[in-house]
């Protein structure tokens, strides 16, 4: 008993800080999605009133299904693209590999905000770098933010810039950790790279590849500096997402319920997604 007691005062300011910051705001939110009213004054219990209402505003459902676009183009790409590069960079042959982790690691350190307002100039119409590079090129100026159709996919690739270093340096931890004697063995057997590399080294790293996975996905459902900073939701809500919706209704619309509904709906949302993820991919690997 007195060891349990040691290990829970251990775990106190954890437990403590987890029910302020995240259990209370959640009953709050949920109880917030079941009433109508400004951010501050009195408010209506209404019910469901705030879920039944969000499938008929169309802007909702383009804002959800904007966001759904964004996650399944940009988790896989992120993922993928940062276990490649780990794998170069962890490579014998290649050099400067701590300059390489380095640089991929360093657009993680900005504040989102400061680093979408550096991609603003780089976007820019006529004076922006991509523009002077396309027109050197021939190919003419090109509308990244302001054309519909190029808008989100430019979010994306900021996103990516911003966030691929975080899964680089998992990855790169992760390949660190294989055993050399594994992969020894395949090669003396007769197994080429890209054997041991998809028959014994990924399969291996699948818990560091579950986790970067879920939190990829978790925070690309969370877009919001990004898209407020360069976009705000347009043109025509083609860059808009969840998250960026429901901090319009709260701040903006004073529709503080909705919001609340809105938020309880990603919630809903991602936590379906995160257990299919860990499913899938949290099987545990064994050889004989």
């Amino acid at each position: 008993m007195r060891r349990n007691l040691v290990a829970y005062a251990f775990l106190s300011p954890f437990f403590i800080l987890f029910i302020i910051f995240t259990a209370i705001p959640f009953f709050w939110a949920l109880w917030l999605s079941l009433q109508d009213g400004l951010l501050t004054g009195p408010k209506t219990f209404v019910g469901l009133r705030n879920f039944a209402q969000l499938p008929r505003d169309t802007i909702t459902r383009t804002v959800l299904l904007n966001t759904v676009k964004y996650v399944a183009v940009i988790v896989p790409v992120a993922v993928t693209s940062a276990l490649g590069l780990a794998f170069l960079i962890t490579n014998r042959v290649v050099r400067g590999r701590d300059f390489f982790r380095a640089l991929v690691y360093f657009p993680i350190l900005a504040a989102p905000a400061a680093a979408a307002q550096i991609w603003s100039y780089i976007l820019a119409p006529r004076f922006g770098i991509f523009s002077y590079i396309l027109s050197a090129l021939g190919i003419g100026d090109v509308l990244f933010l302001a054309n519909p159709q190029l808008a989100l996919l430019s979010i994306a690739l900021i996103e990516w810039w911003r966030g691929i270093g975080f899964h680089v340096i998992l990855f790169i931890a992760s390949l660190v950790g294989v055993p050399k004697e594994l992969k020894e063995a395949a090669t003396i057997d007769g197994a080429t790279s890209w054997q041991v590399a998809t028959k014994i080294t990924i399969p291996l790293m699948r818990p560091v590849i579950l986790f970067s996975v879920v939190m990829g996905t978790i925070w690309a459902f969370q877009l919001f500096d990004t898209v407020f900073v360069l976009t705000q939701g347009g043109p025509m809500h083609s860059t808009a997402t969840m998250v960026w919706y429901i901090y319009n209704h709260a701040f903006r619309y004073s529709q503080l319920g909705l919001a609340a509904a809105m938020g309880v709906v990603l919630l809903l949302i991602i936590a379906p997604i995160s257990y299919v993820q860990m499913r899938v991919l949290g099987r545990e690997v064994e050889y004989a």
